[in-house]
């Protein structure tokens, strides 16, 4: 029997919780959701499902251990070879999540630097990688390229240098949908000699032609030296796990250092053999992105919101108008879940649309309805109804 005492505890939490407006469900099950991550719709892709059942049958269901012990099966350096070249950086290693790519990755590369910068949007896997990490940190506002470089004025002032520092961002942001200024941020740590890191897990297969990412949207060629990329499989690209492209003495310290590396069992073959399935449709131009790219357009003209390669558009308002358009999108078994705090800051609650190529026309039709039915809405900061 659990101890009366701690179920009790437990309860206050959960109503402390109820109170904050932080209590979660998970959602229902009959309905679709609007807020899905695959984007490119590669979960039902012929070609991915048949790759790995083929795997499944030849290498069984799990890795059997960690890739330090007995898990290296050889996709996973297929893998790398692939995901590297398709992000145009020299090497990779993949991970068993892209949170613990995160994680990993920042505790590694920590060691390399006395400062961490951190935007204020930053997703939850960036920020407990950073706070893991121990290191001194300046949490700067949203994509504030100028106050960072102000700080790091006027800690040379204090200290009489400048410090060793790195920062840490998104290059297309989960929650706004808005994009980095990579541009910038490149420029910063090339002239004050500091790192780059970047995750492009909403980016990757979203953003520039061929879905390369942001640095390819921004129409820059990063430096492996100044820059690490972060990345996931679970999302664009239909699959699970995550991933580095770094220099290659970069990965040899995440190797060593990464512990989210070190003491986890490695992706399934199966699921190996399916990413990189992924990873080559795209490098195969297969039109998939500008297909994608084609719906952003149609959806964000129909809400009157800004121009934008970013299938993310957050859609804001009163409560009362959002819970409308919530269930009115219900009546025709669409499921467009309400976000809360911690998720996104206090009195920025909204509903994520999330655009996928699984997306059938006629919802694109409902959804521009039921949003067009209520008053102070508002899609990614565009204007109200």
């Amino acid at each position: 029997m659990g101890s009366p005492e701690y179920l009790e505890a437990n309860d206050r939490l959960l109503q402390d919780i109820e109170r904050m407006g932080q209590r979660k469900e998970l959602p229902p099950r009959g309905e679709i959701s609007l807020a899905s991550n695959d984007y490119l719709h590669l979960t039902r892709h012929p070609r991915l499902i048949e790759r790995a059942i083929e795997e499944l049958r030849q290498s069984g269901t799990g890795a059997t251990g960690s890739r330090l012990l007995s898990g290296n099966h050889p996709l996973n350096r297929e893998l790398e070879v692939a995901v590297a070249s398709f992000k145009n950086g020299p090497s990779a290693l993949v991970f068993t999540t892209g949170y613990q790519a995160n994680l990993a990755t920042i505790g590694a590369l920590s060691g390399l630097v006395d400062l961490l910068y951190s935007d204020t949007l930053n997703h939850a896997s960036l920020i407990d990688g950073i706070r893991l990490s121990g290191k001194d940190t300046a949490i700067f506002p949203h994509n504030d390229v100028a106050w960072i470089e102000k700080d790091l004025e006027m800690r040379r002032q204090k200290q009489g240098g400048t410090p060793r520092f790195m920062v840490v961002t998104e290059s297309l942001f989960s929650m706004e949908g808005d994009l980095s200024p990579l541009e910038e941020l490149f420029r910063l740590v090339r002239e004050q000699d500091g790192l780059l890191l970047v995750d492009e897990a909403h980016a990757t297969g979203t953003i520039g032609a061929a879905g390369r990412g942001g640095f390819e949207q921004a129409g820059v060629t990063w430096d492996p030296d100044r820059v690490i990329l972060t990345g996931t499989f679970s999302k664009a690209l239909g699959g699970l796990g995550g991933f580095a492209v770094c220099h290659p003495d970069y990965r040899e310290l995440l190797i060593s250092r990464g512990r989210g590396f070190v003491y986890s069992t490695a992706l399934p073959p199966s699921v190996l053999a399916s990413n990189l399935e992924a990873v080559r449709l795209l490098e195969e131009g297969s039109g998939l992105v500008q297909s994608l790219a084609g719906r952003v357009t149609k959806l964000r003209k129909l809400l009157n919101a800004p121009e934008s390669p970013s299938p993310v558009i957050p859609v804001r308002g009163e409560a009362n108008a959002l819970l409308s358009f919530q269930e009115h999108l219900l009546e025709s078994a669409l499921w467009a879940p309400l976000v809360f705090p911690p998720t996104v800051p206090a009195g920025s609650e909204r509903i994520r649309l999330s655009v996928t190529l699984g997306w059938e026309e006629s919802w694109i039709d409902r959804i521009s309805e039921a949003f067009h039915r209520e008053k102070n809405l508002r899609a990614d900061g565009g204007e109200i109804n």
